[in-house]
Order: structure tokens, then C-alpha cells, then sequence
């Protein structure tokens, strides 16, 4: 959820119904399968940093590397026994450990993660990401090895936005919509929803830090419809020539993410300057509509805390 800072978590203590989402999830698991076959060779060692279940590290173990796998959660016992199982503890080291406090064993030649949330910070795995780094060898590699963020204009109804606009059973609930629209979250979209192309927004390459981001963009409108989101995705390059992207229409267990903003009417030739800014561990965004060069809409909306 937007706004949920995302500093001080040590992991995702999911069910295990989270876990096989990801598992089943044929696009991430093909791309990140070939991501792991062009860079692992034999004798490589592997850092696999949030290991869950422990796939991507068997994947890179099965390559002939030898593996580090660092999970905080109570999965991890799950993955123990499923590199057991499958005759990979000679080559897989588990480490049930915050990887922010677990001093380096080794340099390693790759860090392997998926730390991707569905508009890349949701996942809260970037510190952990960023502390990984003190493991990589000169000249080691990570994957992904890059993250680009964009954003397109969307018309497209959220269920959880919608829902206090209209009486409930008789019951008056529009004093939710400002704080409804405050949140920001996963949706599951096809590219029809754009009222526009799509722009960069940002780019992260690990393992640095990321933000605080403040930027600025502009979207503009080609056909006419009612603007009722700014809609995030990441397309992330796992390896040379295999790129990861979640974009309206791929079908992915992240989907995109929706920044909902009050509804505007628009119509082609419109241009949006947006300004998103994630500062403290928050997202806010606030935007001007114009028209033949004078503004004619605005909007500001400001996450807060679950």
C-alpha cells in the first residue's frame, strides 16, 4: 500500500499462497529462469537476497554456482527443505537472517533478487537490496540489473475509490472519497485504459539507494476520456536482452499500480504536468490539465499511512 514506509521491514511474513502466486506467475518465472542461464557459470557465486521458497537460488545452484540464500521469514524453513529435496545443500547456503544486519560471509560475483514491487518501492525490499551491496565482489553484477518506472494517464474505475461515491445499503459514504483517493494500489489493466502514451518516470540500479524522488512529468492525451488515475508500472532488465515488464496488458501476479485522482474530462490534444514525489516514505501526486497552453484543472492528492 502507498505510503506505508517501508524502512524498518525485515521481510514479508506472507502465507504461502503468496509464495505459489509468484511461483505461478509464467512471465516472472521465465525471465528470471533465462536472466539466471545467460549469467550464472559454473564456479560463480550467487547471493540471492529475500530467497523465499529458495527457486531462484536453486535455479543458480543447478547453473554450478555455489549460493547464499538469505530469507528473514518463516518460509525459509520451507526453503531448507526444498534444497534438501531437491540434493542442493552441498551447493545452497541458507541463512535465516535480515540481510541488513548479517555481515558479508563472502564477496559474491551476482546478487539475484526479486525485490519488485508493482510500482517497484511497494515490495519494501529496496534497504534490503541496498545492504546486499556490501556483499558484491569488484565488478559483479546484479538482477536485475536495472528498474525504469513509467507512467501513462488512465481511465480506469477502482472498485476501492468507487465505492464512496454512492449511498451503501442507505448509507452516505462520501466523506471516504478524499481519503479513498489518497491510496494508491494494485490494479490489473489492459493497455485500453491509457488516455496516453506512456513516460519514464524514474530509474533504479541496484543495489544503491533509492529516492526520496520528486519529478516531474508530462503526459500527454490522445483520445478523450475521464482521467481517474496515473498508472505505474516497471520494466526491468534481468540480463542483456531480457527485460521483465508489467505493463498494462501483461499478464503478471504484480499487475500495475494506481495513483487515483479526482475524475477530469479530457479530449485529445489535452497535456498534464504531473508532479510525483515519493519523500519520506510516501507518495503524493498533484497535476495540472491544459488546454491550447492555459490550465484549466488541477488536482493534489497525498498518501498517508495504513
Amino acid at each position: 500500500m502507498a505510503g506505508r514506509s517501508h524502512a524498518d521491514a525485515g521481510g514479508h511474513e506472507a502465507p504461502l499462497a503468496y509464495h505459489a502466486r509468484m511461483l505461478l506467475d509464467p512471465h516472472r518465472m521465465d525471465a528470471y529462469e533465462r536472466a539466471i542461464r545467460a549469467l550464472v557459470r559454473p564456479g560463480d557465486v550467487v547471493l540471492d537476497v529475500g530467497c523465499g521458497t529458495g527457486i531462484l537460488a536453486m535455479l543458480a545452484a543447478r547453473r554450478g554456482a555455489r549460493v547464499h540464500a538469505v530469507e528473514s521469514m518463516p518460509i525459509a524453513d520451507l526453503a531448507r527443505e526444498l534444497i534438501d529435496c531437491n540434493r542442493l545443500a552441498d551447493r545452497v547456503t541458507l541463512h535465516r537472517a535480515d540481510i541488513r544486519t548479517l555481515l558479508p560471509v563472502e564477496p559474491v560475483s551476482l546478487i539475484v533478487s526479486d525485490f519488485l514491487g508493482a510500482f517497484l518501492v511497494d515490495d519494501q525490499m529496496l534497504p534490503a537490496i541496498e545492504a546486499a551491496g556490501r556483499w558484491l565482489a569488484p565488478g559483479g553484477r546484479c538482477c536485475p540489473s536495472e528498474v525504469r518506472l513509467f507512467v501513462a494517464p488512465a481511465d480506469v474505475r477502482i472498485r476501492e475509490v468507487e465505492l464512496w461515491r454512492e449511498p451503501f445499503h442507505g448509507i452516505e459514504l462520501a466523506a471516504g472519497v478524499p481519503h479513498a483517493l489518497a491510496e494508491a494500489s494494485r490494479i490489473d489493466v489492459g493497455p485500453a485504459v491509457q488516455l496516453g502514451p506512456a513516460v519514464p518516470y524514474a530509474s533504479y540500479e541496484p543495489p544503491a539507494a533509492f529516492g526520496p524522488c520528486d519529478h516531474a512529468i508530462e503526459l500527454a492525451v490522445t483520445r478523450a476520456g475521464t482521467l481517474r488515475a496515473l498508472l505505474g508500472w516497471f520494466e526491468a532488465t534481468l540480463a542483456p536482452g531480457i527485460t521483465l515488464s508489467t505493463a498494462p496488458g501483461i499478464q503478471t501476479h504484480w499487475g500495475q499500480y494506481a495513483f487515483p485522482v479526482p475524475p477530469t474530462e479530457l479530449v485529445a490534444g489535452e497535456r498534464i504536468e504531473v508532479q510525483l514525489s515519493f519523500l519520506g516514505g510516501e507518495w503524493s501526486w498533484r497535476g495540472r490539465v491544459f488546454r491550447d497552453g492555459a490550465e484549466r484543472a488541477t488536482f493534489a492528492v497525498g498518501c498517508r499511512d495504513e
